[in-house]
């Protein structure tokens, strides 16, 4: 399978977990001030901003994969996404799912702004 069908499939596990949590799906593979967001949710009153990460391998922990660069891109596109909708009261997070083997891991609040 190549690496794209499988993010895909990835985002929809993750998607899916993030719904049985009871949040509330706003987009997937959104972007935002050139940056694209895997899933936007909101949970609450927090707009959520949730990166995927897949491996096949059981020992991995893909979240490691998430750089500092993709941390601040994040961020603009959360200050991005604020302004744009005038969301200056909102809570924002940013949450890692990790899909290990079809199998979602959450890290909620994984970094912050």
């Amino acid at each position: 399978m190549n690496r794209r069908a499988s993010g895909s499939i990835a985002e929809e596990i993750a998607a899916k977990f993030l719904e049985k949590r009871g949040m509330k799906i706003v987009a997937r593979n959104k972007k935002i001030a050139g940056v694209e967001v895997d899933i936007l949710a909101v949970d609450g009153r927090t707009v959520v901003f949730a990166e995927v990460k897949a491996s096949d391998y059981p020992t991995s922990t893909p979240s490691e994969h998430v750089t500092p660069e993709q941390q601040r891109r994040y961020i603009r596109a959360a200050e991005a996404y604020r302004a744009e909708r005038a969301l200056y009261g909102a809570d924002f997070r940013f949450d890692v799912v990790e899909v290990v083997c079809g199998e979602p891991r959450y890290i909620p609040d994984a970094f912050r702004s």
